[in-house]
């Protein structure tokens, strides 16, 4: 049952995702305009998919950056308190609550890269004799490359494209990444310290400072 479902899907699939090859009589030119639709498959379902998993983990990853935001501004208060101990938990803590929203948000950019090997895997299948002559002969290569030397490069270019055209395109012009919310406060900078010759009276706060001292 479910490799006749599997059959009947990859048929479908392929039968879609063939026809722009097929849409010029001249096969290279058929070739190269194919793959830059496929190109714009990958792009767009890499589009979907960032926004899906930004939306479905927002709340957890604002919560990070929030306690990251929190931690690293009593770091800097116990440092201008002149409390050693306090800065050096603060700032353990900080550092541990970024390296958790780094590597959460490498997760989730890897989602707009997953289509590219699914569709050299399908490429493989209908171009794998597919080869290309180059006018140099490279070490370990030879004078030839095969179809993935041209799907890559142009999906890094079609990528390049689609940068500067997002911004003008309603659905996708909105980073859906976290926003500064779930009771995050404003950062401070070293920039406001030396501007300002110590911590501006914004970031001072009688429970932030009470929450130092009971550290």
């Amino acid at each position: 049952m479910l490799d006749e479902i599997w059959s009947h899907f990859y048929t479908w699939l392929d039968t879609i995702l063939i026809a722009p090859f097929r849409a010029f009589e001249i096969p290279i030119v058929g070739f190269y305009f194919g793959t830059f639709i496929l190109c714009l498959w990958c792009i767009l379902l890499g589009e979907l998919t960032f926004r899906l998993a930004a939306l479905v983990n927002k709340s957890y990853m604002n919560k990070l950056r929030a306690q990251a935001v929190k931690m690293h501004n009593l770091s800097i208060k116990a440092i201008v308190l002149k409390d050693k101990d306090n800065f050096r938990s603060c700032n353990k803590e900080a550092n541990e609550a970024f390296g958790k929203y780094f590597f959460n948000m490498i997760t989730q950019g890897a989602a707009f890269l997953w289509p590219v090997p699914f569709a050299l895997g399908w490429m493989s299948t209908r171009f794998s004799n597919v080869e290309f002559e180059m006018a140099i002969t490279l070490p370990f290569i030879g004078n030839t490359v095969g179809f993935a030397a041209v799907m890559i490069p142009m999906y890094i270019l079609s990528r390049i494209f689609w940068g500067h055209l997002k911004p003008h395109l309603y659905f996708f012009n909105k980073d859906p990444r976290v926003g500064i919310d779930e009771g995050e406060e404003e950062m401070i900078k070293w920039e406001d310290i030396n501007k300002h010759r110590g911590l501006p009276e914004r970031f001072w706060r009688n429970h932030e400072t009470q929450e130092i001292n009971k550290r």
